[in-house]
């Protein structure tokens, strides 16, 4: 399996989730998880997402031990460094136009399964050794994906098609550590510079546009962090709106790719809501409820906000219903 065939796989298996087509994905998936890095990472996504779906420990250690198998495949196809090499790293004198395409790659790779491992600790028990543990992950994390800004600009690439997945990633990436740390209180964010994370919002949400309109391999992803963002966090934790506008266009266009897909369809009613269309919204979150049964807890999401357009609507019998 190399990389050109492996990005491909992985479009369709992403093409085949965000429409619902769970088995497809998975059985598209797993055969080569064991050697590429890209379907390994896609098989650990899926664990990765039961076990948070549903908390419990058995899935928590399945998500945990593929995700390990997942940074182990992706460091067999890192660069290996010399002595020499190693001593220039330590110093941020790394020579990233030795890289080839698959090792870029895989360095990606290696940072977002990182990510993942590190958000699994917070959830395995609540001692403060995890959350060390999870802290000390993520600041590794982070440390990988500021490497792969640099192996974007610093190297010459073999496949014009390579370096746009690999962009679309770093974009992905690298704006989500920004707009998540900028959302931080103020005395956090200062401790959190001083061990060397930064947080800049207005650069995380151009990183992601940006990466939304690569059409790489992590668009979608991109398109669900902006979605997020504007239509929840900004919300939930801040005097302002979010860009309705944005979110018109990006669900405008994914619904087209994706007329089935559970989140975007939660995302429009979530945007109709927000624009006031009470009716609106409500029948599009009866489609994303009733769009997929394998993972019943997706209904919940649907469900709490059935409870607040109902209750906006004075419609206490509905309200009730969806509360129970």
């Amino acid at each position: 399996m190399d990389l050109n065939n492996a990005l491909e796989e992985a479009k369709l298996a992403i093409c085949y989730f965000f429409n619902n087509k769970f088995d497809e994905a998975r059985i598209l998936l797993q055969p080569y998880a064991h050697v590429s890095m890209y379907h390994s990472m896609g098989n650990a996504v899926f664990i990765f997402l039961e076990a948070i779906l549903t908390f419990e420990q058995r899935h928590i250690v399945r998500a945990g031990d593929e995700l390990k198998k997942c940074l182990s495949v992706c460091q067999r196809y890192m660069h290996k460094n010399t002595f020499t090499q190693s001593i220039g790293r330590k110093f941020n004198r790394t020579n990233y136009t030795q890289l080839t395409d698959l090792e870029a790659h895989a360095e990606l790779c290696y940072a977002e399964a990182l990510l993942l491992r590190a958000l699994l600790t917070f959830i395995e028990d609540e001692a403060l050794t995890s959350l060390i543990r999870g802290g000390m992950k993520i600041r590794h994390c982070y440390s990988s994906y500021k490497g792969c800004a640099q192996i974007l600009v610093q190297r010459q690439w073999e496949s014009d098609v390579s370096k746009l997945h690999f962009e679309s990633g770093v974009r992905m990436g690298v704006g989500t550590f920004n707009l998540m740390i900028s959302l931080l209180p103020s005395g956090v964010i200062k401790i959190l510079q001083f061990i060397g994370f930064s947080g800049n919002k207005s650069a995380g949400l151009t990183d992601l546009k940006t990466g939304y309109h690569l059409s790489g391999l992590r668009q979608v992803l991109c398109a669900m962090t902006l979605l997020g963002y504007h239509l929840i966090v900004c919300y939930v934790i801040s005097h302002q709106g979010g860009d309705l506008e944005l979110c018109h266009n990006i669900l405008e266009e994914q619904l087209l790719l994706y007329p089935q897909g559970v989140w975007f369809l939660f995302f429009k009613g979530r945007l109709e809501f927000m624009k006031g269309n009470l009716d609106e919204a409500q029948y599009w979150y009866k489609k994303s409820w009733k769009s997929q049964n394998v993972w019943t807890q997706f209904h919940h999401l649907s469900f709490w906000e059935l409870l607040w357009v109902n209750c906006l609507k004075l419609d206490w019998h509905e309200a009730r219903l969806y509360a129970s």
